[in-house]
């Protein structure tokens, strides 16, 4: 028996839910197909990353094929995660993501802006501004 979560229910467990599929990715680990990646993405997806660089979606996808294994040693840990506002719809949520491989260890607070669409069984990614966390 199959349960699907609420979208209340799944957004907080989202964060970290995509960071296991992009370290599985990074890493070369299970299905080489993207589509699985993708899906978790609206089309109108943004990303600002710590370095301010904005990278719309269609950059993004385009870029999956080429990232796949080339992080073999990355583990990504999600924690702090917190919704800081919800309606039916949409939800504002903050994680604190921490990216360790063998070249060092990097830690950065991100904000996300996660969708409900009727297309899509788990919440979707609209935005991400990701902050570098310094020692």
């Amino acid at each position: 028996m199959t349960t699907t979560l609420s979208f209340a229910d799944a957004v907080p467990l989202e964060a970290d839910a995509l960071h296991r599929l992009l370290q599985a990715w990074f890493r070369a680990e299970g299905s080489d197909d993207p589509a699985a990646i993708r899906a978790r993405f609206d089309d109108g997806f943004n990303m600002v990353s710590p370095a301010g660089k904005v990278l719309p979606f269609a950059q993004f996808s385009a870029g999956l094929p080429a990232m796949r294994g080339s992080r073999p040693t990355l583990i990504m840990e999600i924690s702090e995660v917190v919704v800081r506002y919800q309606d039916d719809r949409t939800a504002l949520v903050t994680y604190r993501e921490r990216q360790i491989q063998d070249s060092g260890t990097t830690d950065r607070l991100s904000t996300a802006l996660l969708i409900k669409r009727d297309d899509r069984p788990t919440p979707v990614w609209r935005h991400l501004q990701e902050t570098w966390i310094t020692p």
